[in-house]
Formats: structure tokens, sequence, C-alpha cells
């Protein structure tokens, strides 16, 4: 009954978005709107038109957009083309080989998503999607699971490495992963785009946007479904495919009320099913069930008002956002285990930027936020927090750019926490080189499963970070290339794990992640560009001496890129390595052994509107586990054709 509700869900997302087409369509017909420069949105939104960003521009920790040149944090900015021209259709695909990031999926496309930055818990990255916060109060540790969300109508995404909690607060221990919706711009713009391949694979998305001086509008929608492989893995003799499909609805709509004004509305509703497989705690090891599906619902909003005065030097910011998050495990094994969750996620924030000349830029905020989970077995729960946060953004010298921070947040069930940051970013003046560092603190609160839930603790504190990072970015040959070398290292106190014990979750773990991240990017001549990176990372249980699990201390890709004389055909090989590391299924500790994955894809224009999109995954046909006993796609390929008109 939930699974047929579900389907039928998201088959009717497609009508809403047709509907929002054929109104959009209609306004676009009657006045041709003029040509805007593009609008990046920055953390928390930043909407007016002339204040417009280009994609020299990035998050800083501070919320606000600021030039590459300077910021001393450490952040990677994947654009809209990027994704594009890879055919890349889930933020999973986009995010696997960037640097500091490795990521580990419970069998095939759909099934649970971890993400470990620098070398942090899953749990320790917030996801925002403009200003919104993704990470779902009802989950166990409120980890954002990384396996649903699709690329459609993304301007970019931007990963910020290192604590950032003095601004986007609890969950940012170990980063944050910022993604944001595109803003509309001139003529009314029609994109379509459908793809198909392997293992029963295909996706369709349609997109509209537009705008002008008075207002701007994007709106979106996709549907991807794909049989997939089986969850557990095949050399325990399963066969059975464990099949996933999702529809996602998005949009984003401003209004320029008067030239100091400005309104701004975005949206991004998700409806997901999986089928997984179970766990054999005799074996131990996953084995197939026929009938054992996840369902998945998100629907996430938020609103902005945002006004400028002092002759713009002050900006006020008000805004308020509301998640809704429903999770269906459906033929549950057990029935003791919980089959049906239930969050939402309220938060208000202010923000205000006053530039005190031109060298100083001051932020200031305040944030309350309401988080609440239910479950089937489990009465509705709730927690608040309040977080007030100071920053200054200062140029010393030419050459030399300085970010301070702190914060205070105090949480109705876990007590108060502060934190601070520093960042800086001096350029030599002898060469094309900068040396840029950063040295903050982070925290994440525990989940409302962790305080109240069954084996929960009500006395838990916040879990702590420490973490800093020394870096060297130089060109060489004249600026074709661009090498960075970055040493990091956070040290994590408070951790909450399991007490054997007292039988009930505590704050005893220590741990501590350092480790070296290499950037190289090479433009071989006009047509030929080469992108590596390298990340190793060391961990460490402080309690035991061992390394904490999942977590590989080699990885590395490198990506090739050339444009054939034509210029019309992309030609484009990744290679990806990912080093042993460790796993713990059914509480015996193994090692999983390294693996390597080639990958192709190729994009063509055919002509002023359409063009057309390949790609190979798993090449050689690697043989590989992300975790112990769960499967992986091998060989597989996929082509489609987009539309643009």
């Amino acid at each position: 009954m939930a699974g047929r509700s579900f389907r039928m869900f998201q088959k009717n997302l497609f009508a809403l978005l047709i509907l929002t087409f054929t109104v959009h369509s209609g306004e676009a017909q009657d006045s041709v709107p003029s040509e805007i420069p593009e609008t990046v949105v920055i953390g928390r939104p930043d909407s007016f038109p002339r204040n417009a960003l280009q994609n020299s521009s990035l998050v800083t920790p501070g919320g606000q957009a600021a030039s590459r040149r300077t910021t001393g944090a450490s952040v990677e900015v994947i654009t809209a083309e990027q994704l594009s021209k890879q055919g890349t259709t889930t933020l999973l695909d986009a995010l696997r080989n960037r640097t500091g990031i490795s990521t580990s999926q419970n069998g095939g496309a759909g099934s649970l998503t971890s993400l470990f930055l620098r070398g942090s818990n899953s749990a320790h990255t917030k996801v925002l999607i403009d200003g919104i916060p993704m990470n779902d109060p009802s989950g166990a540790s409120r980890a954002f699971d990384f396996a649903n969300l699709t690329t459609d109508n993304i301007e970019r995404i931007e990963i910020l490495r290192g604590p950032q909690s003095v601004i986007y607060g609890s969950d940012a221990i170990g980063g944050v992963i910022n993604i944001i919706t595109k803003r509309g711009q001139g003529t009314g713009e029609l994109n379509f785009s459908a793809y198909g391949g392997s293992l029963g694979t295909h996706y369709e998305g349609l997109q509209y946007s537009g705008g002008d001086e008075n207002s701007y509008y994007s709106i979106a929608g996709s549907y991807l479904e794909t049989q997939s492989v089986s969850q557990a893995a095949a050399r325990f003799g399963n066969t059975e495919s464990d099949g996933f499909d999702v529809g996602t609805v998005s949009g984003r709509f401003g209004w320029n009320l008067q030239d100091d004004i400005n309104l701004d509305y975005v949206f991004r509703l998700t409806s997901a099913e999986v089928e997984i497989d179970n766990w054999d705690f005799g074996a131990p090891n996953p084995v197939d069930n026929l009938n054992r599906s996840n369902l998945s619902r998100n629907f996430s909003n938020r609103i902005q008002l945002s006004k400028l005065a002092l002759e713009g030097r002050l900006e006020h910011k008000a805004a308020f956002s509301l998640s809704n998050y429903e999770r269906i495990d459906t033929n549950v094994p057990n029935a003791f285990w919980a089959s049906e969750y239930n969050g939402e996620t309220r938060l208000f924030e202010y923000q205000a930027n006053y530039a005190a000349n031109d060298n100083n830029l001051l932020t200031a905020g305040v944030t309350y936020q309401d988080e609440e989970a239910s479950t089937d077995l489990q009465a509705l729960v709730n927690q608040t927090s309040t977080g007030v946060f100071l920053e200054d953004r200062i140029t010393l010298q030419e050459n030399w750019h300085a970010t301070a921070g702190v914060r205070w947040d105090e949480f109705s069930r876990a007590g108060d926490a502060n934190t601070y940051r520093l960042s800086t970013i001096y350029y030599l003046q002898d060469k094309p080189a900068h040396i840029h560092a950063a040295l903050g603190t982070g925290f994440r609160a525990p989940a409302l499963a962790e305080n109240l839930f069954a084996f929960g603790n009500p006395d838990l504190a916040p879990e702590t970070s420490k973490g800093w990072e020394l870096g060297y970015t130089t060109q060489l040959h004249d600026g074709q290339i661009l090498f960075d070398a970055t040493y990091f290292r956070n040290d994590f106190e408070n951790l909450i794990v399991w007490n054997p014990i007292l039988f009930v979750l505590d704050n005893v773990g220590l741990a501590q992640s350092s480790g070296v991240e290499l950037t190289l990017d090479w433009q071989l001549n006009d047509r030929t560009t080469v992108n590596a990176n390298y990340t190793l990372t060391n961990t460490v249980t402080r309690e035991t001496g061992s390394e904490l699990l999942r977590r590989p201390k080699h990885r590395s890709m490198i990506n090739l890129e050339h444009m054939l004389e034509d210029e019309r055909t992309l030609l484009g090989l990744t290679l990806a390595y990912t080093g042993s590391r460790l796993d713990n299924p059914g509480g015996t500790t193994t090692e999983l052994a390294h693996y390597t994955l080639l990958n192709l894809y190729a994009t063509r224009q055919l002509n002023e509107h359409w063009s057309a999109v390949f790609r190979v995954n798993n090449i050689t046909d690697e043989d590989y586990e992300e975790l112990f006993g769960y499967g992986t796609p091998g060989a597989t390929f996929y082509g489609g054709l987009s539309l643009t008109r």
C-alpha cells in the first residue's frame, strides 16, 4: 500500500511541474525579459541582481560571497557545466572523487550512503540547500543520506572543508556541503534531458527558467529509475536486483519589490523508493529479501526577505525555512524495530552584513531552530536551539586577508556550545603563490534519537572538535599549472558511542584525523586539461589506537579532458583509486581491498539546440566492495540527449 502511494506520488510530480511551466510560458510570450547578470546564491541566499557574483566568487565560512583571492578557507566548487558535460545526475556521483572526501554505500543506487569529510563521521558534515539544513532530525545521528538527491536545477555545489560551526552551527564539524539552486535570468529557457542505459536505467528531466529586472524564476522536475544490482553481494549467492526510483520537483522564485528590497523563495520536493535486503547476523552478511524496501519523502522550502540600507553598506536578511521528512521501512524482519520515521525542522534566521569600508565586512546573526521526530514506536519528541554569531572579514594589506568569528549556542537538551574560527590568506610578493591557513572549532548536538529514543541518554553533551590547516598554492609554467598542498588535523572529543557497561549511548569517544591534500589543475594546451587530486588521511581512535572504520588512508583521482578540433566534441577520462580500509561486519574487523575505477564520458553539440552525452562507468569491470558484503555495479553504459531552447 505504502509503495503504491509513493509511486503514484512520484508520477504526479510532473503534473505539478507542467502546470507551472504552462503559467510561466504564457508570461514569457507577453514580454521578453531583459538579460540580467548571473547571481550566485552563497550560503544564505543573497539575491540582489545588482550585486551579481561571478564564478570567481565562492562560499566563505561567513556564508557571504567573497572573491577566491580573499578567502583562506579550503573550498571546492562544482559547477552546473561540469555536472552536465560529465552526465552526472546524482549528488553522490558529483562528490565521489573530490578532494578530502570518501563515500560508502550499502549496495547499488539509492542505498544508504555515508560521506566522510577529512576522516570525520558522516554525521559531522552539514548539508545545506540554499541555506536549508537537510540533515534529518529523525535519523539515528542526524546524518544526511546522500543516496537520493539528483542534480537537476542545481547551479553549483560548494564543499567547505574543516570545522564551520561558527556560521553553520551544529553538525559542521568536518565541513559543509552547500548546494545552490539555479536562479533564472533572461528570456525564458526550456531544458529537457533524457538518458538511458545499463541495468534498466532511465532518467528524464525538464527545466524552465528566466527573469528580468523585477523578478526571476527556475522550476524543474526529474524522474530517475534503475533496476540496479543486488544490495546483498552476489558472491554470497544473492541474485535479486534491488531497484531504485526517485522523483524530484524544485524551484526558485524571486521578486525585487523595490530597488533595495528582495523577496526570495526556494523549494525542493523529493520522493524515493529503494529495494533493500536483510542482514544475516548468523553469517554475517546481507541476504536477499524479495519484499523489503525503504521509502522516503522530503519537502524543504525557505523564504527570505532582504533589504539594503545606508547606501548599500548595510544588508538585512530575515529568513524562515521548513523541512519535513518521512521514511518507511516496509516488511521489517523484526517487530522490535521501528518501521516509520517522521521528522521536521523549523529554522528562523536573521543576518546583518555591514561594510564599514572597502577593507572590512562585519557579519552578525541570530538563529532559532526547532526540530522534532517520532516513529511508530516512539512518541513525538523535540528540542530547540538558539545561536548568536559574529564574524569580521578584513583586508590587512593588499596581499593579506583574514577572517575571525565566534559563536554561542544553547540547546534545550544538551546545554551550551562555544565555537570560533580564524583564517587567513597571504600572497607572496616575489612569486605567483600564496599561503592559506585556518584554525577553528566545531560541535554536533546529540540527535533526538541519541537523547530520547530507546537506549538514548538525555544527559549527552555535544560532540566537539578542534581543527587546523596550513596550505601553499602556487602557479607554474606561466600559469598553466595551479598546484596546492594542504596539511590538516582534526581532534574529536565527547564522541557519542555505545557504552556496553551502562548499556546506553555515552560521551566517551576520542578520535583524531590528519593528513595531506594535493590538487593539480593543468591546462596542457587550448584543448586539453588535466585535473588531479590525492588525499592522505590518517585516523585513529585514541582509546584503542585503531583506525576509524571505512576511511581509506589513500584516495586519488586524475581526470583528462580533450576538446576535438571541431570544437563540438568533448572527451573525458577519469581514473579513481580507493585504498584499503577497515570494516566491522558482525563485530569482526575486516580489511577491504583497494580498487581502481576507470570511467569515460563524451559530449557532442549536435546543433544549436541539441546535444548528446555518453558515459561508461567502470570500464574494466572491476570487482570491488565499498562495504563488506554489499554489491556494486560492474561495467555500465549510458547515453542520452539534451534539448535547450
